[in-house]
């Protein structure tokens, strides 16, 4: 089994220990038991049970904890940690999170969207790329603003790899497709907003906008084009 170190594991397992846990939804997905519950004193709590090989690379509690403490709460939940044993000789990781409560955002208006762009600049300029944005991620905080909830598939770089460009690049893309499901009309406001409000300079801008074009060509050359 490859070295998996815990992040934060006393503070995980009292959490872990105490309060009553109620389960928010559970689903098996190539041969991994995904399971998410809530808890009565605040937290919610991601549980990854392998029932065959564990990963050797991708580990979402792994990167969506990382991917938390470099946000620390900027329009994202708070993090805890995650510790990694063995049940019944499966690999099991649990990641521990804040709650994050409010409204779930149902539907794309201008105005919206251009909350979304905002946010994501936000994380781009921390570094961070979510390649998970559907509309169900998404939540009207409690506090007011808009936040994102599910990192588990986020990638992070270094502010000044450059790297981090062609990330961009794929998360806008990934946003058009499964949020804006392609409706030119929004996607044509979002990206006015979000190049107005992006951290990079002009010629960093101008290769996010060459590496989108050659992401959504490459798409549709593997995938074809929408019916």
């Amino acid at each position: 089994m490859p070295f998996m170190p815990d992040r934060n594991a006393a503070a995980v397992r009292r959490i872990l220990e105490s309060g009553d846990w109620s389960l928010l939804h559970r689903r098996q997905v190539r041969g991994v038991l995904r399971e998410a519950f809530v808890t009565s004193d605040g937290y919610v709590i991601k549980r990854y049970t392998h029932l065959g090989r564990p990963p050797l690379i991708r580990r979402p509690w792994s990167l969506e904890h990382r991917a938390l403490r470099r946000l620390q709460g900027d329009g994202a939940p708070l993090p805890v940690g995650y510790v990694v044993d063995r049940v019944d000789g499966s690999l099991r990781a649990t990641l521990v999170r804040h709650y994050l409560a409010g409204e779930p955002v149902t539907s794309l208006e201008p105005s919206t969207v251009e909350e979304i762009a905002g946010l994501l600049a936000r994380f781009h300029n921390a570094g961070v790329t979510t390649d998970d944005a559907h509309l169900q991620n998404f939540l009207h905080a409690d506090h007011g603003a808009l936040a994102f909830l599910d990192f588990g598939r986020a990638r992070i770089f270094h502010r000044y790899n450059p790297l981090l460009l062609a990330g961009v690049a794929v998360d806008l893309h990934r946003f058009y497709r499964a949020a804006l499901k392609r409706d030119d009309r929004l996607w044509s406001r979002f990206l006015e907003s979000y190049f107005r409000q992006s951290p990079f300079r002009p010629a960093g801008k101008r290769l996010i906008r060459w590496l989108l074009a050659v992401d959504m060509r490459r798409y549709g050359w593997v995938k074809g084009s929408p019916q």
